[in-house]
């Protein structure tokens, strides 16, 4: 005998759609957003290629000279992303 509650809790719920923006829609909410630190945040992420999460992370020492080296979730031991020499500002 089946239980609709249980059925109805247990049933798979439809996936979230991803909607892909274009680099250059990207690069403009990036140049747009005013501060710092949220700037930072939104480049380590579109162009670093790192989680919410992994960024929130981030602590001073991960970063050496011009490489923030990081623990990925990929399973690989470590990951470097490369910070350019002059960061752009708004």
């Amino acid at each position: 005998m089946r239980h609709a509650y249980v059925e109805e809790t247990l049933r798979p719920g439809k996936l979230a759609r991803w909607q892909i923006h274009q680099k250059e829609t990207i690069g403009e909410i990036i140049f747009r957003t005013t501060k710092v630190r949220n700037r930072l945040m939104l480049e380590l992420m579109a162009r670093g290629g790192m989680r919410v999460g992994e960024v929130l992370k981030l602590n001073a020492a991960d970063v050496d000279d011009q490489q923030l080296i990081r623990n990925p979730k990929s399973g690989k031991t470590s990951e470097a992303v490369f910070i350019p020499k002059s960061w752009p500002t708004g």
